[in-house]
């Protein structure tokens, strides 16, 4: 793939220091950061809002229309007009192979049932109207599929996507030139978009370096917990570590961070932003959860296929399948029906918190409970999702809410590579559930985790893909 460099008008270039906030909080100690880090002047490409496609989608209009002259919501157009639709086309119920669910298979132009189903959700959770929900997240998908495209195309290049919260613009980083894939994918996007040249760094080898930093923070003899994270935009690594009840004093805490993070050793050419919180633990929520059916005190987040032998196995969290060698699994309520289904492995480490149990007495599906007694497909096996994007988990104890990515990839004091959101909209009894939109599943919930010093805990998940490490995949339509 050959690439190409930024062009003039009706382009502009800046530098991607314009797109960094003010820093989250006053850290304790920064690191000095390396010259590498700096994006060259020349080297960001921005494409302007008014030069990028406007999304078309007629039927939406004629349902605004019709909803306004007969005085009944949005929301109310949609809902009967899927549901008009589902009766009359065929191809809704067609692809059924596990039987019928809730969610039927049509669209409103671009945009699939299952996903007007999670705007509806987004729409209330952010105190905005159906419409404003989908004018700011109806592109999502296609936002996303190009991030997984180019970091699967880029490895050693991509250095992350952002999506802004409210839908807005997007934001895609490179190590060296932008590739010429990358700004055809991103002309498809109807938002402005922007893509940083020069950064110096993949995403990967920042992803290696917070894994060293966190490995060094966690052996210091000072530390009794620690959380990493890193921040896209800026390359910098965020550290907040517990210290032992001894080293109280801002002496005392001010000699271990300076053991801790002496410049430029943790973690190479990154920045590091060393913070020390009252308390750094990552709280999972192990007594019950689930984002489908429900596992006894868990739930299993989706059922997984084996990509050699075909076994079907039902996800949940790890701590969940440490917990209990055997569990009940019943349907919601609607549904009915249990059987009691035994653990095959679990894991709390490296690859997050993740475990499997056998499926008992039952046949697994591809479906999985989106919310109470709701049922959806799954379509498509979602990557690690980029900050921004927006995502919806469902929980026995909490039921069903969205969020925001705010780090896609985070370490705790007991695991790594998980992923988590901006907000605490979960609650004991979630664990295991799925995390999702539309009908790409992302991800099992693990509870909770305190990030940036914050009082409040904030939901996080394990990424689906990391049951790809032991050969089992999501099982999709």
């Amino acid at each position: 793939m050959s690439n190409i460099s930024p062009t003039p008008q009706p382009r502009r270039h800046r530098t991607a220091a314009a797109l960094v906030s003010a820093a989250m909080v006053t850290p304790i100690l920064v690191a000095a950061p390396s010259p590498a880090l700096a994006a060259p002047a020349e080297g960001t490409i921005v494409l302007s809002a008014s030069e990028q496609p406007e999304t078309e989608r007629p039927t939406l209009d004629r349902l605004k229309r019709s909803a306004a002259r007969r005085d009944i919501t949005l929301e109310e157009a949609v809902d009967g007009y899927l549901t008009e639709q589902a009766e009359e086309a065929a191809s809704a119920m067609a692809d059924r192979p596990d039987g019928p669910v809730d969610t039927p298979d049509v669209m409103i132009d671009d945009l699939p049932a299952a996903e007007l189903e999670d705007l509806t959700s987004l729409a209330e959770d952010e105190g905005i109207g159906f419409a404003e929900a989908i004018e700011r997240h109806g592109w999502q998908s296609d936002f996303t599929a190009a991030a997984e495209e180019l970091e699967a195309s880029f490895p050693a290049e991509f250095s992350g996507a952002v999506r802004a919260e409210d839908g807005s613009r997007a934001w895609f980083g490179f190590k060296d030139e932008v590739p010429e894939q990358a700004v055809k994918l991103a002309e498809r996007l109807p938002v402005e978009v922007e893509l940083v040249g020069g950064r110096g760094f993949s995403e990967a080898e920042l992803a290696a370096a917070q894994n060293r930093t966190h490995d060094a923070v966690y052996r210091h003899p000072d530390v009794t917990d620690a959380i990493t994270a890193y921040e896209i935009e800026t390359g910098e690594i965020v550290v907040e570590a517990e210290l032992d009840e001894q080293a109280t004093t801002q002496a005392a805490q001010d000699a271990a961070i300076a053991e801790i993070t002496p410049p430029r050793t943790l973690s190479g050419r990154f920045p590091v932003d060393m913070r020390i919180v009252g308390d750094a633990t990552a709280e999972p929520e192990d007594r019950y959860i689930r984002g489908g059916g429900l596992l006894q005190t868990c739930t299993a987040g989706f059922n997984l296929r084996h990509t050699r032998t075909g076994t079907k196995r039902i996800a949940t969290a790890g701590h969940c399948g440490r917990s209990k060698a055997k569990r009940n699994y019943d349907n919601h309520s609607r549904d009915g029906g249990s059987t009691t289904v035994t653990r095959v492995w679990w894991h709390k480490g490296t690859w997050g918190d993740i475990a499997y149990y056998s499926r008992g007495g039952k046949t697994a599906t591809r479906t999985f409970y989106h919310d109470w007694n709701s049922k959806r497909y799954v379509d498509r096996r979602g990557g690690r999702p980029p900050k921004g994007t927006k995502v919806c988990k469902f929980g026995m104890a909490s039921g069903k809410s969205c969020a925001t990515v705010r780090y896609r990839r985070a370490n705790g004091s007991t695991v790594r590579n998980m992923v988590i959101t901006d907000t605490a909209g979960s609650a004991p009894g979630d664990s295991g559930g799925p995390w999702y939109y539309g009908g790409t599943a992302y991800g099992v919930h693990f509870g909770k985790i305190k990030t940036q010093g914050d009082t409040a805990m904030r939901a996080s998940f394990t990424p689906i893909r990391q049951f790809e490490h032991r050969n089992y995949r999501v099982w999709k339509r």
